[in-house]
Parts: structure tokens; sequence; C-alpha cells
């Protein structure tokens, strides 16, 4: 059954899947827009620079929605995203990774999330399966964020966060908002919390894409802290002190420890206090990588998850 439409809402998606060298797996990313129960406008694949053969294997699957474009210069993913999104017609538009899937009902899903929300527009997001080539399969969110938040209530809580290729929102929030060209990365996170200043974030319970790791992936990337410390104090002010709490024990205290940074320590622990965020929560995740090893944790989490 195909989702009811939300008063005065227009169904026009646009999907935009950022590309660069792969080509199976893009194909097999399109496939699965294509065969949604809510048929999408468009699929417009933004490849990073030139690539005939990927524009020839698309071609192949004589879908007339599907547009294959090329930025005009190779450069970095947010780069590849906002050309994309610049090409888009829709009234949404929804994110994919290249290398992602969706399943069926994703559109469908989401806008019946939004209907339940009772809220006029949002920033829609839902469960994405992740299957790591070792360990248990993983959900992110896991269930216990709630369905309608703001979007930084949903953030770096431990429970797995908001995923790109779950996002989708107005075209004009993507308008005000591109995504930092500049940044080398978390430009996601950046994203989310600047367009959530306006809209709620909506996510839909159901599973509705799911990721393969590839050896030596993994959802997030390990150490970098100097990186992400300056990433945190440039876009501190976009998160309310909770949040800010969450994010020096959960993000910036693990990044830190698996870099060895005991310097960063008197640091982290002044943000926590500034922020009044030093509770025995955030305490309990800040000591956590410090005195457990990676290894162990990584078990823990796959018994949570099983």
């Amino acid at each position: 059954m195909n989702a009811r439409p939300h008063c005065g809402d227009s169904r026009r998606v646009s999907v935009v899947i950022a590309s660069h060298q792969r080509h199976r797996e893009v194909v097999r990313a399109v496939r699965s827009v294509l065969d949604q129960t809510l048929p999408p406008v468009e699929v417009v694949v933004s490849n990073d620079g030139p690539d005939p053969e990927k524009g020839r294997l698309l071609a192949n699957l004589e879908d007339k929605r599907v547009r294959f474009v090329e930025a005009p210069r190779r450069r970095n993913a947010s780069a590849t995203r906002n050309f994309g999104i610049s090409q888009a017609q829709g009234d949404w538009i929804a994110l994919l990774d290249d290398d992602d899937i969706w399943l069926p009902r994703k559109l469908e899903h989401q806008f019946e999330a939004l209907e339940m929300a009772n809220v006029p527009t949002a920033i829609l997001a839902g469960v994405e399966r992740v299957y790591p080539r070792q360990g248990k399969v993983r959900y992110r969110p896991d269930g216990t964020v709630q369905a309608v938040n703001a979007v930084h209530d949903a953030m770096f809580t431990g429970a797995g966060g908001v995923h790109t290729s779950t996002v989708m929102a107005p075209a004009k929030a993507f308008r005000s908002y591109e995504f930092n060209e500049d940044a080398e990365r978390h430009e996601d996170w950046e994203w989310l919390l600047e367009a959530g200043q306006e809209l709620p974030l909506v996510i839909t319970p159901e599973v509705v894409c799911e990721c393969r790791l590839t050896p030596g992936e993994g959802l997030r990337k390990p150490g970098e802290y100097d990186y992400t410390w300056r990433w945190y104090l440039r876009n501190r002010h976009l998160m309310p002190s909770t949040t800010r709490g969450r994010f020096v024990s959960k993000i910036l205290s693990t990044k830190a420890a698996h870099d060895r940074k005991l310097k960063a320590l008197p640091a982290l622990l002044g943000e926590l206090i500034d922020n009044a965020a030093l509770s025995h929560s955030n305490l309990r995740w800040f000591l956590l990588p410090w005195i457990v090893p990676a290894a162990a944790r990584r078990r823990l989490r796959d018994l949570r998850a099983s």
C-alpha cells in the first residue's frame, strides 16, 4: 500500500548519490532506488569528475529517471554531493551513499512517519542495518532514540546516530545549508546540526537502508583527535550543553584515548565542567576508552547487539 499524501506536501523526491570510483556498487544502489514502492521523480548520480564507464553502466539501466552528472572538478564528497543537489529538481531530496542500498519501502515508511509525527515538515531519517565483515549485525540508531527529536538530541547518544544514506529533507533545507566543502570529515554532522536549527528530526523505526562494510572499514574512523577537536570548537555553538557533554565524553575522549593524547584530558574535562555535563553517565563514557581496550569494547558492543 502506498503512503497517503501529507497535507499540502508534494512527494516529488529527487535522490542524490555522490559517487567516486565505485561502479558495481553504484549500479546496485541505483537499482534499490528504482525499486521503491513510492517512486522518486529522479535519481541524480553526481560523480567526482569524469567517468565515461560509469555513465555507460547507468545508461544501460534504461530508466529515464536516472541522470548521471559529472562534477566540474574532482574535490571531495561534500563538493560532489553539493553539485548533485544543485542539479536536483524535486521538492524533497534524499541522500544515498554509493555503496549502500535502500529497502523497497524506504521512502514510503519515511513519509508515513512524517504523517504520524503531525509536523508540517522535518528532516527524515531511519534505521540502517550494518553488516560488518566480522562480528554481529548492528543497527543505527539502535532503537533507543525517540521518533521525533530535536536533531541534536539524536546525535552522539551512543545509539548510532543518524546515517547520511537514510536522510531526506525538503530541497530548500539543502539549498539553505550546503555541505561544508572545506571539511575533511564530519560534514554530515555539521549539516544536520545546522539544518536542525530550523527543522525537527523524524526517525522511522523501520530498517530502511543496508550497509555492508568492506575489509578495513568501520562505522567511525578511530583516532584523528586533533581534527575532531578543532571541528568541535568551530561547531559547538550549534549544540546545547547536554549535546556538548555527550560529544566530549563519547567522541572526543575515545579519539584522544586511541591517539594516546594524555595532554588532551584537562581540556576535555574542562569542557564537561564548563557545560555542567560532568554527570555519572558522561564520566563513565569518558573514562571507558582509557580503561577498557578497544577490542574488549567491540566485544561488548557485539554482545549488546545480539
